[in-house]
């Protein structure tokens, strides 16, 4: 768990929100990175370790490549704030740095409580097949303020749209191409994708199939959506995946989840719907 909120110079790591604010702006950066940038600049201009990390931010311990993908996705984050004091620096074969020259680091004034926003900070990657089943998902969702959404009709697409953009949640059919898009869920715990592994996801299908849900826990997505869509059902499963926190198993976990379980026959019904 975090310590308290952080201030770095003329920055405020906000660990109640999960984001950084400058000035007026601010950019949300979810639970883990937040606790990234918090343990970066708790020891600012210092090096950190790997191990460091793994130890403080992690808990546990997680490959290279993993902390390679996180820090690269805060720079992204850093970077759409336009922040050119702070920035995050590789020291090959030592670790990383947060360097920020002649700041100091302290506790942030307490502010008064403000509603929290649930939705609006979300950045949304709808992907469905169905062009109508599509647009009305965007449509749902720009309704519930959600601040960007972007939708992709294939699972190419939706690699093509991570690779550019940094997106807190996905919402995906299940079943897109025959179980191609809990295949790409997969893919994504295991960071074989340019999302980050952590991301939140929720999956659509027609229905409750027990073995839906099964690999729903196999691979730590944090719901399951109906179609057609419930404005109700969509506004607090939004909620619950803006609260949550992706714990990721060691990469062989994932690997070993038999996503082919999914039926031909419920993959037959998704496309006749």
């Amino acid at each position: 768990m975090l310590e308290k909120s952080l201030v770095v110079g003329e920055y405020h790591i906000d660990t109640s929100q999960n984001s950084l604010i400058h000035s007026n702006r601010k950019v949300y950066l979810g639970p883990l990175r937040t606790s990234l940038l918090h343990f970066l600049c708790k020891n600012l201009n210092t090096v950190v370790t790997r191990e460091d990390l793994a130890q403080h931010v992690w808990g546990r311990l997680v490959t290279d490549h993993t902390i390679n993908q996180h820090i690269s996705q805060l720079r992204k984050s850093i970077g759409n704030l336009s922040i050119h004091g702070l920035n995050i620096s590789t020291i090959p074969k030592r670790g990383y740095i947060a360097r920020l020259e002649g700041a100091e680091v302290g506790q942030p004034t307490p502010l008064v409580n403000k509603p929290e926003a649930v939705t609006t900070n979300l950045k949304v990657l709808v992907v469905e097949g169905n062009n109508g089943d599509r647009d009305a998902m965007v449509a749902q969702l720009e309704n519930l303020n959600v601040a960007y959404v972007e939708s992709a009709a294939t699972v190419e697409a939706a690699e093509q749209a991570f690779a550019l953009q940094d997106f807190d949640l996905l919402v995906i059919d299940a079943l897109l191409n025959d179980t191609a898009g809990i295949e790409l869920v997969k893919r994504i715990r295991m960071g074989e994708t340019s999302a980050v592994a952590d991301i939140r996801v929720l999956v659509t299908h027609f229905d409750v199939q027990r073995e839906l849900l099964g690999i729903n826990s196999l691979l730590d997505i944090q719901g399951l959506l109906l179609k057609p869509l419930e404005d109700s059902r969509l506004k607090q499963m939004l909620m619950v995946a803006s609260k949550s926190a992706v714990v990721l198993k060691p990469q062989a976990a994932y690997e070993l989840v038999p996503t082919h379980v999914l039926s031909k026959e419920a993959a037959l019904k998704t496309a006749t719907n």
